[in-house]
């Protein structure tokens, strides 16, 4: 009966090594009737020839990219096969050791062959068959790629070790002889599992129960268990099986299942795609402004018509596709339809408020360079304002402000409110004219009551004391201690704030 053993198998040239892979004699593949591999090692993992109990084979040119097989006798007979490359430019050598061997004491090799096709000129296939006398051949030209069979009995086991020196591409091994091997379980084909978020985290992964889909991969089968893994390389070698439910690691996402005889441990591995699906979208609004400081919220919507909404804010039923938000921040919403499907959406509400005005410097008694400084605090972006005369401006410092009071207004340029404060920019006036007609009749420092503490006095050119000002006045007219009228002349002062600032200066007094 002839049986046909598919490897699907990329033997990388890759020096990399992997605990636990085919590359290694302890973990050799069991070859079972028309078992499928499909595994890509790279490498050649331990050497087994470096053990005391194990000998070089008299061909041996291995450790490039190599893999291990085990065969199981179940009914004696003449044990041949076909290694027949994908490619015709591949060359691939082996080596068997049996019977009844293990891998720390395989002895020495009964069949080895490591002929080049290219160098002998023959054909890439190699293998036992029953025309062939020789037992080794190899290297190089040595050889035609064929040995003699093997006959085998029931219950013996073998390893044989597969190496490819030179080329790329996988191999088919066809099993062609009258021994037979143990019979091959079948991982049948099960659909591909797809879901949707249903956990309330959106982020494309989520539970899947794999449980009920063993029942259609063993069928009629008996004696057999199931297990599923990550890797193509944990199912060959059966280490590392999922639990179910499990969580995808990516989607989609290749998930291997394998099939195992647990009296013969042959085994078949197949496998099944895991997508997490989204399978509605649902948006909120990306332009929404709020004033903090208004006290009127605004709406936030996303579409109706679902089953369930849960908001960010806590808030949640089925018939919530809206709330009302009265602060900026990052929002969201979970919806769920009729299904059990879920999906996200996700906005940041940009928000104001109007300012605070934490002080105004102000530098006087500077003439037209007088200037006022306001210092705000606040999230918004704001504009300033001097006693109304408009436009408003970015430029928080007003320069050229003549003396007395001033209002400052500070407005949100959202809109969301405009403060103000009113400040005081003292200076003396250049002159006045004390003659009684109602019109700059005293000369006062306009504001200088806001400064209890101050005082004002008034100088001749010979620096004696002329008169004094009262704070709450209207201010000097002109006259002296005594009451007398004063001549038109250039007068000095002396103010002493309340700071302890000391303002020296002089004006003049006409008639």
């Amino acid at each position: 009966m002839r049986r046909k053993l598919h490897l699907l198998l990329a033997l990388l040239c890759v020096c990399s090594i992997f605990g636990q892979t085919p590359n290694d004699c302890d973990y050799a593949l069991l070859v079972c009737g028309n078992t499928s591999f499909g595994l890509e090692p790279a490498g050649v993992g331990f050497d087994e020839f470096s053990l005391p109990g194990n000998t070089i084979p008299p061909c041996y040119s291995f450790g490039n990219n190599t893999i291990w097989l085990r065969f199981v006798i179940a009914e004696s007979g003449q044990f041949t096969f076909d290694l027949i490359p994908e490619s015709d430019q591949a060359d691939y050598d082996f080596a068997i050791f049996g019977p009844n061997v293990d891998c720390k004491n395989l002895g020495e090799a009964i069949r080895c062959s490591s002929t080049n096709p290219q160098s002998a000129g023959v054909p890439a296939l190699t293998g036992l068959n029953l025309t062939e006398t020789d037992h080794f051949e190899g290297p190089a030209e040595d050889g035609n790629g064929y040995l003699q069979y093997m006959d085998v009995l029931a219950g013996e086991e073998y390893y044989m070790v597969i190496d490819r020196p030179h080329g790329s591409g996988g191999f088919d091994l066809d099993m062609t002889g009258s021994a037979v091997l143990p019979d091959q379980p079948v991982a049948h084909t099960v659909p591909d599992l797809t879901t949707c978020e249903n956990d309330g985290t959106i982020d494309g992964f989520a539970l899947f129960d794999l449980d009920p889909l063993i029942p259609e991969i063993i069928q009629a089968q008996t004696n057999v268990s199931v297990t599923f893994h990550k890797s193509l390389n944990d199912a060959n070698i059966g280490q590392n099986p999922l639990s179910s439910p499990f969580m995808n690691t990516s989607n989609p996402m290749t998930v291997y299942y394998r099939i195992v005889n647990l009296s013969t441990e042959c085994f078949d591995i197949n496998e099944l795609v895991l997508t997490v699906e989204s399978t509605f979208e649902v948006t909120l609004p990306q332009d929404i402004f709020i004033c903090d400081n208004s006290g009127e919220p605004v709406t936030l919507s996303t579409q109706p018509g679902y089953a369930f909404y849960e908001w960010s804010t806590g808030e949640s039923g089925a018939n919530a596709f809206s709330i009302e938000i009265d602060q900026g921040g990052d929002y969201w919403v979970v919806v769920t339809d009729n299904e059990g499907c879920q999906s996200q959406a996700s906005t940041t509400v940009l928000s104001s408020n109007a300012a605070t005005i934490t002080e105004v410097v102000v530098e006087d008694f500077r003439g037209m360079e007088n200037t006022i400084t306001v210092q705000v605090e606040g999230p918004g972006d704001y504009q300033f304002l001097l006693d109304e005369l408009l436009p408003y401006q970015d430029e928080n410092i007003f320069t050229g402000v003549s003396r007395g009071y001033h209002t400052v207004y500070v407005r949100d340029k959202k809109g969301c409110g405009i403060v103000s404060t009113e400040v005081v920019v003292l200076d003396y006036p250049k002159f006045f004219t004390p003659n009684g007609d109602g019109v700059n009749d005293f000369w006062q420092i306009e504001g200088i009551w806001e400064f209890p503490n101050s005082s004002i006095l008034i100088y001749d050119r010979y620096g004696r004391i002329i008169n004094g000002i009262k704070l709450n006045s209207g201010g000097w007219d002109g006259r002296d201690q005594n009451g007398v009228m004063l001549a038109a002349n250039d007068y000095w002062f002396v103010i002493t704030l309340q700071d302890g600032r000391e303002i020296r200066g002089h004006f003049t007094l006409k008639r």
